[in-house]
This record gives structure tokens, C-alpha cells and sequence, in this order.
């Protein structure tokens, strides 16, 4: 054992050192934390600290052996000065994200360190010394003490945060949000110390009127907590001076003990240790001759030999005698004490997570560490011992929540089943692909579309596929690999006669089709819900850079000051200002676009167009004419080179579109021609208003989207429309604009319809939207806010359900990466999330972007979206105690019990049953404690507990 006092280990301007209140080391060891009398929090490294070792050109300190060591690398690494008054107390969050520190002030400060910090040392303005190579934020300022601040700590799990003060108050606040959750006005007098039980059950203060309070805390939600008075600890204190700065107590790791200082025997001071439970004391450490302030137990437990099952604990004793004592509860005398190691009292003690060693500060100035060596405490035992012991007092998993019936004990422990059963799946299915792998053989295929089963499975704009379709077929249904032929490459001679091999296309180079891994399926006609859903029919698809671009003419009114002054140049500034763009083609435009308030540029006029039912022989191929009636347009399906069937319209086809079912032409002359399988005129053909923009089908219906933004959905089997034409006006931000000239809007890019009727529509500004039949109204499905405020946005796209909610949602994803506004977006949370009032923000972002998605995935008809979405959300609202919010959404799935009462009850949403998805939600969401009160009686009356025997050995 030896001590370590380095020079430059104070609170110090030139000459003048300021005295030290509090220090305490971060959970990772890396970092000490000091505040003092010149009301700054400074942030130390203990690596400089530990390597105080001879160098050249080092300063040289004294360690307390006889020995001279010296100081190398970055010493302070950051110094904040935010208080404006004198920090009393500093203390690390277990977590060690947030360090939490207490001022005369009145105020508690939570800091947070920014991860990018600094490169280079910033010294603050008008200091002294080295600069700091850390950068420290404000997190919260927490107001709500009426005097001094003396004592904080956090929680075990950093779900609260605890400060005691000179106004006798004990105030609790949230450990995520800061917000104030409780005042406790339970002592009479200045409170000066607090220590939390490492089980998670307890907290105690010691205050000036003589009394230690034992305070119980239960978590009954994410936001509601209760607290009682457990006891009131008053023997050991009944002569306890006043003098003292404060009264720090501790908690022993094990849990069975608290280390009260500034009690007395008789005339004599001690530290008296209190039994939980009995909350009596029984032992004494005596041999202080002043008021010990603080006692600190070491974070681990210890065993007096290798392999002695005998564990101790160590504690350290310090106060205004200045003197250091270590004790363990095997001795009856101190293992260590150390005299005068300051010239003025002791003010607080921190041990390093390794329990090797102990650090204390003084009113001196100077903070010195105590450093013990193998076997001086006794050997060190593995912190699953730590864990052991307090499972005797509830600690651990769920520490704050206690099973209250074998119900809940029986809906845990199938929960636990199930979640089990699921990794052992996933496990196999892994281990089979690689089996397979390794046999040379292809994996059947994983795409989404092969889990959806709303129904017939269909590719935008190409149709609804047949019975098999999306299904994974047996091995030996599956069309053979056949492997590349290799094939003679050419050689040609340049002008200067040298000879030259052509380059070759890679999917040119072989006669047959080209060896791979990728399964190929004989009937499936749709791979994956990306394709098969929303992409475009050629040649719609083929989008310039940028997407369709539009033109809106505003809803917004102008101030009448900008009319009367500005109206006469209105026209001129518009047309030097708007870059309005080319049409993708030089066509004869409806007039009716110059008077719409929405206008859509119209795709090019090809000679020949062309598109065919995804995955299958058939094509559908259109030979534009001249555009009269001496020479039409010719359409022709053929499979295989085959002749179907022919017809012919007098004007020049724009778009194409079709499936298995039916197949569609959008006309120059805005006219759509709808036909059947075998050639047939399903209906007259459709006038509409203007020259069509886009067409899309899938499954039964077809969609078309014309150049004044009209949007029509047509069901192909009934020949009816859901909803009336509708304007898309609404998302290309109409409203935004003043009434005066056109205004470039964002563009359009992407515009599709899924197998149940849905339309999606992407914009170069990320939003995604669907129209919604039954309310008529355009809802926002997916926005950049979710991308940059959500913790369950999925940038990388590993982890996609694969459905249009995740479609739509990479849509966004995609523009936020080109325009480079997310990381700005970004930037802005997390400076808003710093203001009072914004703490829990990505909470409730988060949960809004699950509730987003639910409603999405039902407008969409995503099943298997609907279902992972819903596991997901309840999962959250259980983590989070929401239990009113969660049994909201259990009233909902399991219906009314009588249905004469509110009407007809959908058993089913989006295909899938209610009670069914009920059922596996309260089996997820069954080991969360927290809501078993809720979910327990659902349980019950799903049957879900029914012959359920618990094992009670």
C-alpha cells in the first residue's frame, strides 16, 4: 500500500488554493470528478493520476513511501465554471453517461460528455494551466431546492436521481427526464447525506436532527413511483455534534449494511453500522478523535485467503481529525490507519470500481489516493458474488418489482418459453442456410413476399401473380442453375493495326443463363414486396434525376401590404426567379393544365414501349404511329415471340401498364384503354382531364396519376373506384405558398399502388404518403422527423420487415442521405433535447414513429408489417410502464364483451385475428413486471394460464 499526493491535484488559481467538497470516480475508472469553493467541476484523469512514475522532464511528487515519482499525459480534462456558487457534492451516474453536481447555488447541474469532444486542448478564457481535451455539456438544470445543496446519488439502475440539502428537503427526480418527481419533507433539519441500497429497494438520508431515514420506493410505472418511510434510525446518533460540513453515509455492496457517519458512543465519535432489516447497530468503529464526515465502503467484496468462501467487506473512514482509517468486517481493528495524510479535515472519500483504491479530498486543497496492493484487502472475488448477495434482498433483474401471485409467476415463465423457443428458430433456420450453403445447394428463398399472406400477392404495375406465387417451392420444383459457358472472346484491329480484345457485357458472356446462388422459382412471379408492390410499370419507372418535378399554385394569402406593393411586379419577379422546368417530353399538353393549380411534368413519347407480367413470358409492346388516323398505334401482347393478340388506337400511347388480369394504356390524348387477358375491352375507354403522368397497377386495381395532379383508382374486377378522384395538391405543400404565380413544389418520385388498392407517393423532400378511402384524406406515412428523432429508424436497412412501410421508409432514408439534411436534423434534437422541458423526447418520438407505423401498415394492408409492429410497440410501452396506454391496446384487440353495446366488432384487422395477435403480445410482454397487473387478467380470460402447473421445488 502506498499513497500518491500529486501537486497539481487541486483546485487552484496561481498561488490560491481553493478547499475541495466532493470527488468521485466515474464507473469505468477512467475519470475523477472534484468540485470545490471556486464553484468549478473539474474532471481529472486517474491514468495521469496512476502514472506518476520517473521521467524526464515530469515534476516530481511525493508518494508516500519514501519514494519520489513524476506525473506524464493529460492531467485535468475538462473544467466547467457553470455554477456560481460552490460545489458541494459531484457524483457519476452508474450508467456513466451523465455526472450529476450539487451547489450552494441552490441548483443541480447534469452534465453529459459530447462524444466528438475536443482534438486539441481549449483552455477557458482567463484560466491558468493546461486546457481541457474533453468538452462537458449542461444535460438539465434542476431548480428546486430553497438552500445549499450537501448530497446527491443515483439510483443502482440511474432510473432516479436523489438530492438532499440545507432546506431539510429531499427532492427526487427522473433519471432519463430530470424532471421532479417527488419532495420529501421528512427530516426537521439540515439534510447532509444519502446513500442508495445497491438491491434497489432503499434509499437513506442522515440529517442534523439526529436521525438516519430509511425510505422505501416502489415503481408502480415508468413515471410513478411511491415512497414510504421504512424507519427511523435515531440511537447511535443521540449525541451527535453539528459542527460537521456534512454526513455522508454508505451502503455495503453486499446490501446487509449501512456505514452511518458522524454517530458517537458516549463522548467518543464513531461510524456506526446499521443491519438491514433490524435497522439496528450493534457495532461501532471507534478510534477517530474528531467527527468522522464520511464513510465509504469499497464497491467489492473480498475474501481473506485464495478460495475462502469467508467474504468481507472494506470500508474507509475519514473526517475532521484528518485521518484516514480502512476497516473490514473481519477485524475488529482497522487494517490501515493513516495520520494526518492534510492539514485540514476530510471532506469526502471515492473508491475506484476495482476496490484497490481509495481516494479523499480536503479542505486544503489537495486530493491524495490510497493505493493497496494483492492481498492487502484481502482477494478480490468475482462481482457475480455481489449479484448473489443481493438476490437475497430482491436485487437484480425486475429489483424494483415483486411478483404478486402465481398468475403473474406463470404468464412470466411462458413468456420466458416462448422468447427461448424463438432464439433456438432462428438458430436453426441459420444453421440450415448454412448447411445448405455448404452442400452447394440453394436456400429456399427468404423474401418478404413469401411471408405475406393478406392474399393474392401482386407487382405494381404488372398485375396480380397466380396461386403459387411468393410461395417458396420444393427443391426439386425449381428450375435447374445452369452453368456459364464460356464463350470465345473477339479480337479486333485498330486503326494503327494493333490488335485489341473487345470488351464484353458480364451478362453477355455466357450462352445460357449465368451461375447463381439466387434460387430461381418456375412459377413465383414476384420476389420480393419491394418490387412486387411499388415499382414502376415501364416506362414510367425510368424517373429523370430529381423525379417528376411539379409546379403548385398556392393556397396561402398575401399580407395586404405585399398585395398593394408588390402585385405589379409579381409576374416579372416570378418568371426571373422560378426555375421552371422542361417537360420530360415535347407533347401536345391538355389546356386544361394551364388553368390547374397543380402541374406535372408527362413522360416522353417512345417509338416503341414495352413491359411485361413480372416473372413470366408474357409482353405487352406498343408501336407508336404517327399519331392520326393513317397510321395508329399498334398493341400487341406475345409470349415468346407468340402472336396473342393485336389491337390499335388512333393516338400515341404514353404509358403502359399491366398483369396476369388485365392490362392498361395511358394515351396522349388523356384516354386510358383497359383490356383482358385474351385482347378484350374490359370498359369504353376512360376520358379524363388531362394527359396521364403515371400508371401503376397491382393485383385488381390500376392507378393513374394525370398532369394536373388528379389521382384515379379503378377495380378492374367490379369496374368501381374506392373514392372519388382526388387532388395530390395537398402533399406538394400547396398551402404553404402565397396565391400570386407558380411555385416550384418537391418533386414526385415515386408513385405506385399496392395489391389491396393503397397508392404510395415519395418526394424528393423524404415524406411518403397513402390516400386513405375511407376517411378521404391524404395521410403522412413516413418524414425525416422519425429518421432523426426516432430510435427505431433503420438507416441501414438490415433490420426491414421488407413491407411498403419499410419501402417507403427507405424512400426517406435515401433523400435524407443525398440532401445531407439529417445530420443537421440530428444536430438540432440533440441541442433541443438539452432544454428543460425536451429530456424525454426520443422516448416519445420513438413510441409516436411505432404508432406511425401501425396505422401505416393497417392503411397499407401490410400484415406481416402490422404484426412485427405490434410486437415491437407493446414491447416498449411494457419496458416503459405504460400501463394505461397498454391497456388501451389490449381493450382494443380483445373487443367489447357484449357487442350489442357499441356496435358490430371487427374480429380481424389487415388478415389477421385480433384475439390471436392479443394472445402473442401478452406472451412477449409477459416477463415486464411492471404491467403484469394488466396483462395477468387478460391472460386469464384468453385461456392463455389454463392447465398451466407451476413448478414449486
Amino acid at each position: 500500500m502506498y499513497y500518491l499526493k500529486p501537486s497539481w491535484l487541486t483546485h487552484s488559481e496561481g498561488q490560491k488554493h481553493f478547499e475541495i467538497y466532493s470527488i468521485h470516480v466515474s464507473p469505468d475508472g477512467a475519470r475523477l470528478a472534484s468540485g470545490g469553493l471556486d464553484a468549478k467541476v473539474r474532471i481529472w484523469s486517474t491514468a495521469a493520476i496512476y502514472a506518476c512514475a520517473n521521467a524526464e522532464g515530469a515534476e516530481n511528487v511525493s508518494n508516500g513511501n519514501g519514494k519520489t515519482q513524476s506525473c506524464l499525459g493529460p492531467r485535468q480534462l475538462c473544467s466547467m465554471s457553470t455554477h456560481s456558487g460552490a460545489v458541494t457534492v459531484v457524483r457519476f451516474s452508474p450508467s456513466g453517461r451523465y455526472l450529476a453536481s450539487g451547489s450552494d447555488d441552490r441548483v443541480i447541474l447534469v452534465w453529459e460528455r459530447e462524444e466528438d469532444g475536443h482534438e486539441l486542448s481549449v483552455k477557458e478564457f482567463g484560466s491558468h494551466g493546461e486546457g481541457d481535451s474533453e468538452r462537458w455539456m449542461v444535460r438539465r438544470r434542476c431548480v428546486g431546492h430553497e438552500n445549499d445543496v450537501q448530497g446527491l446519488e443515483w439510483a443502482p439502475d440511474s432510473s432516479i436521481l436523489v438530492s438532499v440539502g440545507l432546506d431539510s428537503g429531499i427532492i427526487v427526480w427522473s433519471g432519463t427526464t430530470f424532471e421532479k418527481i417527488k419532495r420529501l419533507d421528512i427530516h426537521q433539519s439540515h439534510v447532509k447525506g444519502i446513500t442508495f441500497d445497491p438491491a434497489n429497494k432503499y434509499f437513506a438520508t442522515a440529517s442534523d436532527d439526529r436521525t438516519i431515514k430509511i425510505v422505501r420506493y416502489h415503481r408502480t410505472s415508468a413515471t410513478d413511483i411511491t415512497f414510504s418511510v421504512d424507519t427511523t434510525v435515531t440511537a447511535p446518533f443521540e449525541g451527535s455534534p453539528l459542527t460537521t460540513y456534512f454526513r455522508r453515509c454508505s451502503w455495503s455492496p453486499d446490501g446487509s449494511h449501512i456505514a452511518a457517519a458522524n454517530a458517537t458512543n458516549g463522548p467518543v465519535a464513531t461510524v456506526a453500522i446499521v443491519n438491514r432489516g433490524v435497522w439496528d447497530s450493534e457495532i461501532n468503529l471507534i478510534g477517530h478523535e474528531g467527527p468522522v464526515e464520511v464513510a465509504a465502503f469499497s464497491p467489492r467484496m473480498f475474501s481473506k485467503a485464495k478460495g475462502s468462501k469467508q467474504l468481507v467487506t472494506v470500508i474507509a473512514c475519514a473526517g475532521q481529525d484528518k485521518a484516514l482509517s480502512v476497516w473490514n468486517t473481519s477485524n475488529p481493528r482497522p487494517i490501515v490507519v493513516s495520520q494526518d495524510v492534510a492539514e485540514k479535515a476530510i471532506t469526502d472519500l471515492a473508491w475506484a470500481p476495482d476496490g484497490q483504491k481509495v481516494f479523499a479530498s480536503s479542505l486544503d486543497g489537495s486530493i491524495l489516493v490510497c493505493i493497496f496492493e494483492e492481498g492487502d484487502l484481502g482477494y478480490i472475488i468475482p462481482l457475480e458474488e455481489n449479484e448473489k448477495q443481493l438476490a437475497k434482498y430482491g436485487g437484480g433483474r425486475d429489483a424494483m418489482h415483486f411478483p404478486e401471485s402465481v398468475e403473474q409467476l406463470a404468464l412470466e415463465e411462458k413468456s420466458y418459453k416462448k422468447e427461448s423457443e424463438q432464439g433456438k428458430k432462428r438458430l436453426k433456420e441459420l444453421m440450415e442456410v448454412k448447411a445448405i450453403a455448404a452442400n452447394g445447394t440453394p436456400a429456399a428463398p427468404t423474401s418478404a413476399l413469401a411471408l405475406e399472406t393478406d392474399g393474392p400477392s401482386a407487382s405494381a404495375g404488372h398485375g396480380t401473380a397466380d396461386a403459387n406465387a411468393g410461395v417458396a417451392l420444393p427443391i426439386s420444383s425449381r428450375q435447374p442453375v445452369l452453368s456459364a459457358q464460356p464463350q470465345m472472346q473477339k479480337v479486333v484491329i485498330t486503326k494503327e493495326g494493333r490488335k485489341r480484345v473487345a470488351p464484353m457485357l458480364v451478362s453477355s458472356s455466357s450462352s445460357g443463363p449465368m451461375a447463381s446462388t439466387t434460387p430461381v422459382v418456375a412459377t413465383s412471379e414476384a420476389t420480393s414486396l419491394e418490387s412486387s408492390t411499388v415499382q414502376y410499370s415501364e416506362p414510367s419507372n425510368r424517373l429523370p434525376p430529381g423525379g417528376i418535378q411539379t409546379l403548385v399554385v398556392g393556397n396561402k394569402r398575401r399580407l395586404q401590404l405585399d398585395e398593394q406593393e408588390g402585385n405589379r411586379n409579381d409576374a416579372k419577379r416570378h418568371a426571373a426567379e422560378l426555375d421552371v422546368p422542361d417537360f420530360v417530353r415535347p407533347a401536345v399538353i391538355s389546356p386544361s393544365i394551364t388553368l390547374s393549380q397543380v402541374r406535372l411534368a408527362t413522360p416522353k413519347v417512345k417509338t416503341v414501349l414495352s413491359t411485361d407480367d413480372r416473372g413470366s413470358s408474357v409482353m405487352l409492346e406498343v408501336r407508336n404511329g404517327a399519331g392520326g388516323e393513317k397510321e395508329p398505334t399498334r398493341i400487341i401482347l406475345q409470349r415468346k415471340g407468340q402472336l396473342l393478340w393485336s389491337n390499335f388506337v388512333p393516338k400515341m400511347v404514353l404509358l403502359v401498364t399491366g398483369s396476369t388480369s388485365f392490362w392498361a394504356v395511358g394515351c396522349e390524348d388523356a384516354t386510358i384503354h383497359i383490356y383482358s387477358a385474351t385482347g378484350r375491352a374490359l370498359v369504353p375507354t376512360i376520358v379524363l382531364e388531362s394527359t396521364p403522368s403515371f400508371l401503376d397497377s397491382a393485383g385488381k386495381y390500376l392507378m393513374c396519376l394525370t398532369s394536373t395532379g388528379m389521382l384515379y383508382i379503378w377495380n378492374t374486377l367490379t369496374m368501381t373506384s374506392p373514392h372519388p378522384p382526388v387532388s395530390v395538391a395537398p402533399i406538394l405543400d400547396a398551402a404553404l405558398y402565397s396565391d400570386s404565380g407558380l411555385h416550384k413544389s418537391p418533386s414526385i418520385t415515386k408513385c405506385a399502388i399496392t395489391a389491396v388498392g393503397s397508392v404510395i407517393i415519395t418526394l424528393t423532400n423524404g415524406d411518403g404518403y397513402s390516400y386513405s378511402s375511407s376517411m378521404y384524406a391524404w395521410q403522412r406515412v413516413s418524414e425525416s422527423w422519425w429518421a432523426v428523432a426516432s430510435q427505431y429508424w433503420d438507416s441501414s436497412g438490415m433490420h426491414s420487415t421488407g413491407g411498403a412501410v419499410g419501402v417507403i421508409e427507405r424512400r426517406t432514408d435515401e433523400e435524407l442521405k443525398r440532401t445531407g439534411k439529417g445530420r443537421a436534423l440530428q444536430r438540432m434534437v440533440k441541442s433541443a433535447m438539452m432544454r428543460e422541458g425536451y429530456e424525454g423526447i426520443e422516448t416519445t418520438v420513438s413510441i409516436a414513429h411505432l404508432e406511425n407505423r401501425i396505422g401505416a401498415a393497417i392503411l397499407l394492408g401490410s400484415k406481416k408489417e402490422l404484426y412485427t409492429y405490434m410486437i415491437m410497440y407493446a414491447r416498449r410501452l411494457a419496458e416503459e410502464g405504460l400501463k394505461d396506454r397498454i391497456e388501451e391496446l389490449f381493450k382494443e384487440l380483445l373487443g367489447p364483451m357484449e357487442t350489442s353495446q357499441t356496435g358490430p366488432y371487427e374480429a380481424r384487422i389487415c388478415g389477421i385475428d385480433k384475439k390471436e395477435l392479443l394472445k402473442e403480445i401478452i406472451i412477449t410482454v409477459g416477463k415486464q413486471r411492471e404491467i403484469q397487473r394488466v396483462s395477468v387478467p387478460y391472460a386469464k380470460l384468453l385461456g392463455i394460464l389454463d392447465g398451466d402447473v407451476m413448478d414449486t421445488d
